[in-house]
């Protein structure tokens, strides 16, 4: 039994080396079917293309790519068996380039996009084929490849990488043959291996030089083509560097085929093979007849100007593009004798100097630093040149210009005797120079000679030569003194870019002919006069304010008595329970004109003072009450409307100051339309600092936003004159009937809140007034923020109640742009319930107080009556005359004047809510 269990392992271990065996032998043949599949393709792509083939035979590869790594850590296609696939990207889940891999599964690593993914294939290989690069080979959706079929794509990866860089070697060969095939210089390649050394490549641009076609040149020395003697230094040159195989350049003279001569520069250089041995020389030809011919013609110039150049008196000096000596003249070596080198041709410019110096050593003249380090190169950009005293003690004047091929052309003047002539002239205009008099010197014909620095600025001429044969007349606004003989003073204007000057002129006539004109400036001196009379009736105008100011405060104090009697009576008549309906609303108005005169009066204890720029309110409160304000006032022939573009404006700053604004220049439009029937109208909008050209008054900031507000009317309109002083204080067109700072203190509000007046106006057209108020943006970015108030607002709950739902909306608007939770109910009745329904939910209520269901006082008494502690802040229109007991009696947290100041309210908020 034993015996027969040993028989059976040794006949399975038999049959599993069999199997083996044939396994490898299976993988052998493959592989050698694959690799001569390989070495049988005509071209590199070809080989690349039996790989991809090879697979789909011997694996069912359904496509099989190559991937490199881009540079921005992208994957892309760089070889496929699918054209169209090529550059396109590939995003996997794992790193491609990591490692040799079999995946069975590609859905449990991860999502996949580009040309693999888990829907389509049900198998991927990765073979590495070098650095960031792999090759890749898919299966469909439900097959697999099995173990061994790694081996075989890990073994052909090999040759993948050899035939990508047989690929990209047979690509670079064959650009570099388009590019000799294409090059516009002659190419000629001999076989250096040779004796002969005969030509086994010529280019077409060789052809075209030569006149001879390849077929007649290949297997030839190419010396048939030289036309230089055989003992020629060149041609001698050139064949030992052949016989040596070595490069180098040569310029020959050539033969073409037609028997043409041309000169031909040869660059020769070698081509090595991979033993290091010389295999091919290489040869580049241009014809540079023309080159050669315009350097002898220059040679020919250069001998003519040098021949020039040694027969003047000047000195003259030519150094090439590294300051060596081409060309000096007999005058530049006797000027600057240089012992030892003597300025000879191929000597350096700098040892010439240093010689040059050394022998003025014992001279009495110093040598300066301009002769110690002469700038040449600064020189040549100098057109005047440069002046220089030499230690013999003759001064020359030193030009430079630069040559096409960085050279210099330096020449010496010898300008001794005029030096001398302008220092006698110097001496003797010396005083006529310093005077800070205009000293001017003329013809027969009063044109100009001569003038002085001083004379150039104040007869207004650019330089001094600018000014010579010119009319002095000309200079000035009267052609005065044109007739006038013998010596006269004149005084007259010049008009210049600062302004008109006043000179005082004196003409001294000189002997045969011409003048002599001294020319003062008395500008100041007329301006000084001016300014002391100025600042007295300046004196006087202040005096006669102080006046008015005395005046306008005594009245103010005497009306104010009156306006107490009338607002209280109207306080009084409005308490009465008996007072008729039809009566109520002229009661109403009588309060509100009291309430606005009382403020008017208030700014006439003011003239003069800016307006305030604490404060936040809504426009529209302020354009709402205008109407009211306004009254009776109006004359029923002026028709008033008002057009409201932006109802919920926040601006900054007082909101009676701006009711006041508005009044006036309401009024005003009343007394230019008169007694005759008009229209006065009142737009808003809102408009970017950016939007409005240049202001009459003030100053606006392009990056701000302001609220626009412009009264129209169908007035006379004004002069350009009344229009240039309608915001001049005291400047009046109503005689005594008016004062002359209604629109000046208008102005002067309005500018101190940061804002601007534009006016436009017309003669029979009508007049435009705008006013440009500053807004505030709602929010903590705005810049108007409560910084100190801001934490305390945050998460607080607050019901807004108001019939007006853009008071409301403004209210709420401002206080949610600080972090409250608003709740609006424009029904009190509403505001009641919710507080009832949840007390702990609310923090404060702010109401207001004239409604039409439930007054202010009425829903403050029921809040306090169902929660004690629910701060209520009460706003009315009667903030200083409110007598509601429910109110008054210290029920209301808080009563706010309308226009709302939404600043106060929401710090008195901050200080005095609940927070829940």
């Amino acid at each position: 039994m034993a015996e027969d269990e040993r028989l059976r392992e040794a006949l399975l271990e038999l049959q599993m080396l069999r199997d083996r065996e044939a396994h490898v032998l299976e993988e052998t043949k493959t592989l050698l079917d694959c690799l001569e599949a390989y070495t049988s393709a005509d071209t590199p792509g070809d080989a690349l293309a039996s790989i991809f083939m090879s697979l789909g035979q011997k694996i069912g590869s359904e496509s099989s790519f190559i991937v490199n790594r881009q540079d921005d850590g992208t994957v892309a296609v760089i070889a496929s068996d699918k054209a169209d696939a090529i550059g396109a990207h590939l995003v996997a889940p794992i790193d491609l380039f990591a490692r040799a891999r079999n995946v069975s599964d590609l859905g449990m690593l991860g999502s996949w996009e580009g040309l693999v993914n888990a829907q389509d294939h049900g198998g991927l290989i990765v073979a590495l084929v070098q650095e960031n690069q792999a090759l890749l080979t898919v299966r469909r959706n439900g097959d697999r490849f099995r173990k061994r079929d790694l081996d075989l794509v890990q073994r052909l990866s090999g040759l993948a990488a050899q035939a990508l860089k047989n690929r990209e070697i047979a690509a670079e060969n064959e650009l570099l043959a388009a590019t000799i095939s294409g090059s516009s210089s002659g190419f000629a390649i001999s076989d250096a291996t040779r004796s002969d050394q005969p030509l086994v490549y010529v280019n077409t641009a060789f052809e075209e030089l030569s006149g001879y076609s390849a077929a007649e040149v290949i297997g030839q020395n190419c010396r048939f083509l030289t036309a230089e003697a055989e003992d020629a230094p060149e041609r001698t040159r050139l064949r030992t560097a052949v016989a040596e195989k070595t490069g180098g350049t040569f310029l020959l003279r050539n033969r073409r085929k037609s028997g043409e001569m041309f000169w031909n520069e040869l660059t020769l250089y070698p081509v090595h093979a991979a033993s290091g041995a010389v295999r091919n020389l290489v040869a580049t030809q241009s014809d540079v007849t023309a080159r050669v011919e315009a350097a002898g013609e220059r040679d020919l110039l250069r001998a003519r100007m040098e021949r020039a150049l040694t027969a003047t008196e000047d000195a003259y000096l030519v150094l090439d593009h590294e300051w060596r000596v081409v060309f000096a003249n007999a005058s530049a070596i006797e000027f600057f004798a240089a012992p030892g080198v003597d300025w000879a041709a191929g000597t350096r410019f700098e040892d010439n100097w240093a010689a040059y110096l050394e022998d003025c050593a014992d001279l009495p003249g110093r040598i300066t630093r301009l002769l110690r380090e002469p700038d040449l190169t600064g020189l040549a950009n100098t057109a005047r040149g440069q002046e220089l005293d030499l230690p013999d003690g003759r001064s020359v004047l030193l030009r430079a210009g630069a040559l096409n091929d960085g050279g210099l052309v330096v020449s010496a003047t010898d300008i001794t005797a005029m030096k001398s002539a302008q220092r006698l002239l110097s001496q003797r205009l010396a005083a006529i120079e310093a005077t800070l008099d205009g000293i001017v010197v003329t013809d027969a014909g009063a044109r100009i000679v001569y003038l002085n620095p001083a004379a150039v600025d104040l007869m207004g001429f650019s330089s001094p030569t600018a000014g010579l044969g010119q009319r002095w007349q000309a200079s000035y606004a009267a052609d005065a003194g044109a007739n006038t003989k013998g010596a006269f003073e004149i005084t007259l204007d010049r008009t210049t870019g600062n302004g008109t000057k006043t000179h005082e002129i004196t003409v001294s006539p000189l002997e045969g002919g011409g003048s002599v004109l001294v020319i003062r400036d008395v500008t100041d001196s007329l301006a000084i006069e001016a300014r002391e009379a100025e600042m007295m009736r300046e004196l006087s105008r202040l005096q006669r304010q102080e006046a008015i100011a005395q005046l306008t405060a005594g009245i103010a104090h005497d009306f104010n008595n009156l306006l107490s009697a009338i607002n209280g009576s109207a306080t009084l008549i409005g308490m009465s329970d008996e007072l008729p309906d039809a009566v109520r609303p002229h009661l109403a108005r009588i309060t509100a004109a009291g309430s606005q005169s009382a403020k008017l009066v208030s700014r006439l204890l003011d003239v003069g003072k800016s307006s305030e720029k604490d404060g936040v309110f809504d426009l529209s409160s302020v354009v709402r009450a205008l109407p009211n304000l306004l009254g009776s006032s109006i004359p029923s022939k002026i028709g008033f409307s008002i057009s409201k573009g932006t109802a919920t404006s926040v601006l900054q700053g007082n909101p009676g100051t701006l009711s006041q604004i508005l009044v006036n220049l309401v009024l005003n439009s009343c007394d230019a339309i008169g007694d005759t029937s008009g229209q006065i109208t009142l737009e808003t909008s809102e408009c970017a600092g950016s939007e409005v050209g240049k202001a009459d008054f003030g100053r606006l900031d392009p990056a701000g936003r302001y609220a626009r507000l412009s009264v129209s009317d169908t007035g006379t309109g004004m002069s350009d004159d009344v229009a240039a002083n309608a915001f001049r204080p005291f400047f009046t067109t109503k005689g005594r009937q008016g004062t002359g700072l209604g629109l000046a203190t208008a102005a002067l509000q309005v500018q101190s809140v940061g804002g601007a007046i534009v006016l436009d106006t017309e003669v029979g057209r009508g007049t435009t007034i705008t006013v440009y108020w500053p807004l505030v943006q709602a929010g903590p970015k705005a810049g108007f923020a409560l910084t100190e108030t801001e934490a305390e607002l945050k998460g607080l709950t607050v019901i807004v109640v108001d019939d007006d739902p853009d008071v409301a909306a403004v209210i709420s608007t401002y206080l949610e742009a600080h972090g409250v939770e608003v709740a609006v109910c424009q029904d009190p009745r509403d505001a009641l319930d919710a507080v009832t329904e949840d007390p702990d939910s609310w923090s404060a209520v702010i109401t207001d107080y004239d409604m039409p269901e439930m007054s202010g006082g009425a829903l403050t008494e029921a809040i306090k009556s169902r929660v004690a502690d629910l701060p209520v802040f009460v706003v009315t229109a009667l903030a200083k005359r409110l007598s509601d007991p429910r109110l008054t009696e210290g029920q209301a947290e808080g009563i706010f004047a309308k226009p709302v100041d939404l600043e106060a309210l929401s710090k008195a908020l901050a200080a005095r809510a609940i927070r829940r």
